[in-house]
């Protein structure tokens, strides 16, 4: 029988694929937060019963330096990388790694037999335990080549020998993992003040710089700010990290290092750290949320969130959480905007407002068999640097173990010219009157009366790119063929502003929130970092394929939500040069709208098939609502790797906007929704308001314009269609 460990996969919370937010994802806090990785190498080092006197062998040893001889399929030493996590209860090596083109854990003679049930917040998973061994960690700032291989400046690195890890199947579709017995012999200093942004294995990783440090140290790297970070149980982080030996004697066994019965762990060991959290009139004081580096957003167990007044199951979330992890794809979590949240500290205070807070019921690592209070997500502490120090406190004087919170050190930089179209690297375009770097937050704001564009030319890399417009004017950045603009974290399109990728151009970031905004173009948007996969998270805007017909192809997953909008044109029958078309290489998560006009004088006919979505990983949800052209009957076909489009008849009631077979309160809802879109014109609305008796009646709750209110509308639109791709839109009375 396994040995289940007291073990909870976080990665499984950093993989957030799909957020749906019922209000604004601004605010102080981002929706994710960065993604700490390293790089790790494997040496033959360990000790066993022969060789260690004291009888401790399977206690894992601290090591300052390399040792040992360097583990690889290939001959030459393999290096790769892995989430540091300090809420996974031990280190985790994927099949890739520990397989014969990587570390060859088998044909280097650690294999073992016996097998730990790992539990996540998708599912279970059973992972096989390896002989003991040295691995080893540094910075991804310490690597000597990338791209389609890592390499590490080993003199960078520390770690630990006598170490049972674990080797995945190919059913794990996660990072390796450097888990919590690495914090328990090293400091670990995490710089976002250093951000490291490369390519390896074509797609790009994007962490913060980490060293690891002597226990202890952690008040020497400049950082005043700091809190009790709680290790708990106390005397496992004094004992250390261990694996339990096979002791078969009578099955003729006495290498009891060999086919150990559990990896390396800090027996049910955890860091917690004393949270404030308020909520309108409700507040919690000193609640113990475990401190959790491989989780990028903040969580909360139900209970937890009831006594803030959050009810995740009678009340209406703010957002809804797809959580992928070990066991696959995990949806409903709900979500809620915390009014605020403080960590006690001296040396400066740490209040955040209007936090994002999933919530979830996850076990307890340090207290087996009962949930958490909470988890702290990376998101709290974007643009800052920590320090973790689990030393622990046995007498020695000063702190003891701690936590240090940096100020931010990013710089905010604003768009400062009022001119239509500018070029991005333009050093008076910006406040800074300098070029964006990679330390910079950027706001790109409209401040003229009229449209205004930024033009990207040459390729540019930020921290943080938040782009909006005004209640009247439209502010686009435009990134043009041939370059490519990066963000090392989030992406945000606000209301009335948008990012146009021109075809051969690329955004490229960690995940993009669309709140309001709009996403078009014809290029390529990359989201995620390294092996984790991001998200387009489209939570009230648009996401409009072409420049007016074309392809956009995104490398990760598109979360259209609740209150969002993915528009095609339909000009002709070819897909990406007659009629736009998404292509994706993860999942397509559907709800909100889909919008589709007729351009070019194209007219379908009964038959035609518009394969407007292509997906790599799978079609998961559908439409909300239909927005199609008027004058035929349509069918959406949502097959497993693809969302159909195809003219089943041609329509035969004037007005009947969702094709139904009805003139109804829905249709006038579909009119409403398509008219600031051009979708619609007043005259529909005439021939919707005519058929309207002929065809049933219209519930009691619905309003109905009069004429003269119709007629105001259309005098406040300018009694102009709105070209479908504008982003200006009339007010609906």
């Amino acid at each position: 029988m396994p040995r289940v460990l007291s073990f909870k996969s976080t990665i499984a919370l950093l993989a957030l694929l799909l957020v749906v937010p019922a209000v604004s994802a601004r605010g102080e806090v981002p929706l994710g937060g960065f993604i700490p990785f390293v790089g790790i190498g494997l040496t033959d080092e360990f000790k066993n019963a022969s060789t260690d006197l004291t009888g401790t062998f399977f206690l894992a040893k601290p090591e300052f330096s390399l040792t040992g001889n360097q583990l690889s399929g290939s001959g030459s030493p393999y290096y790769d990388i892995a989430l540091l996590d300090t809420g996974a209860a031990t280190h985790i090596l994927t099949q890739q790694a520990s397989g014969s083109n990587g570390f060859d854990i088998d044909g280097n003679g650690f294999d073992g037999t016996n097998i730990q049930q790992i539990g996540g917040a998708t599912g279970l998973i059973n992972l096989q335990i390896n002989d003991p061994l040295a691995i080893f960690a540094a910075g991804l700032g310490d690597r000597t080549a990338a791209g389609s291989a890592l390499a590490i400046d080993t003199s960078a690195f520390r770690g630990q020998s006598s170490v049972a890890t674990l080797s995945a199947s190919n059913e794990w579709k996660l990072p390796n993992i450097l888990g919590l017995p690495m914090a328990a012999h090293h400091a670990i200093h995490i710089k976002n003040s250093e951000p490291q942004l490369f390519e390896l294995n074509q797609r790009t990783v994007r962490t913060p710089q980490v060293e690891f440090l002597d226990l202890g140290t952690g008040n020497q790297q400049g950082i005043t700010r700091r809190t009790d970070l709680k290790i708990r149980p106390g005397a496992s982080f004094v004992a250390g990290p261990l694996y339990i030996q096979n002791l078969d004697i009578l099955g003729g066994n006495f290498n009891f290092h060999d086919n150990p019965l559990s990896p390396t762990i800090v027996e049910n060991g955890a860091l917690f750290v004393d949270v404030d959290l308020q909520n309108g009139s409700n507040s919690l004081e000193d609640k113990e949320l475990l401190f959790d580096t491989g989780a990028d957003l903040t969580v909360v167990s139900q209970l937890t969130a009831a006594r803030l007044g959050f009810d995740p199951v009678l009340d209406t979330p703010d957002f809804v959480l797809e959580v992928e992890g070990s066991g696959g794809v995990s949806s409903g979590i709900p979500g809620f905007y915390l009014d605020e949240l403080n960590i006690d500290t001296v040396g400066g205070s740490f209040t955040m407002t209007n936090v994002p807070i999933a919530v979830l019921d996850v076990t307890n690592p340090n207290d087996p068999g009962n949930t958490i209070d909470g988890i702290l997500g990376m998101h709290l502490f974007t643009g800052r640097d920590l320090v973790i120090d689990a030393n622990p406190s046995i007498g020695q004087g000063g702190a003891g173990p701690s936590l240090y919170i940096s100020d931010p050190v990013t710089q905010s930089h604003n768009w400062a010219t009022s001119a239509s179209s500018a070029n991005w690297a333009t050093p008076s375009s910006w406040s800074a009157a300098g070029t964006p770097t990679n330390m910079w937050v950027a706001n790109v704001s409209n401040l003229s009366g009229g449209v205004q564009v930024a033009n990207v030319t040459a390729d540019s890399t930020v921290f943080q790119l938040i782009v909006a417009g005004n209640t009247a004017d439209a502010m686009t950045i435009d990134i043009a063929t041939g370059n490519t603009l990066t963000t090392f974290g989030e992406t945000r399109i606000d209301g009335g502003g948008r990012i146009q990728v021109d075809e051969g151009a690329k955004i490229d970031a960690q995940f993009i929130n669309i709140d309001g905004g709009a996403l078009s173009g014809g290029g390529e948007v990359f989201v995620g970092t390294g092996p984790v996969n991001g998200a387009v998270r489209n939570l009230s805007g648009r996401v409009e394929p072409g420049d007016g017909i074309g392809k956009l192809t995104i490398i990760g997953d598109l979360s259209n939500l609740g209150d969002g909008t993915l528009a095609f044109d339909l000009g002709g029958l070819t897909a990406a040069t007659q009629y736009d078309q998404i292509d994706l290489d993860r999942f397509a998560f559907l709800a909100g709208s889909l919008e589709v006009s007729l351009v070019d004088g194209f007219v379908p006919s009964i038959g035609d098939i518009f394969t407007l979505i292509t997906v790599g990983e799978g079609v998961v949800g559908e439409f909300d609502q239909l927005l199609l052209p008027a004058g035929f009957q349509w069918n959406v076909d949502y097959q497993a790797n693809s969302v159909l489009l195809q003219v089943t008849g041609l329509g035969t009631l004037a007005g009947d906007f969702n094709s139904d077979g009805s003139v109804d309160g829905v249709d006038l809802t579909a009119w409403q929704n398509g008219y600031g879109s051009g979708i619609y014109s007043g005259a529909d609305f005439l021939l919707w308001q005519r058929n309207l008796s002929s065809s049933g009646s219209l519930a009691t709750s619905t309003a109905v314009p009069e004429p003269g209110s119709l007629l105001l509308l259309l005098a406040g639109c300018g009694l102009a269609r709105v070209a479908r791709k504008a982003t200006a839109q009339c007010v609906r009375l």
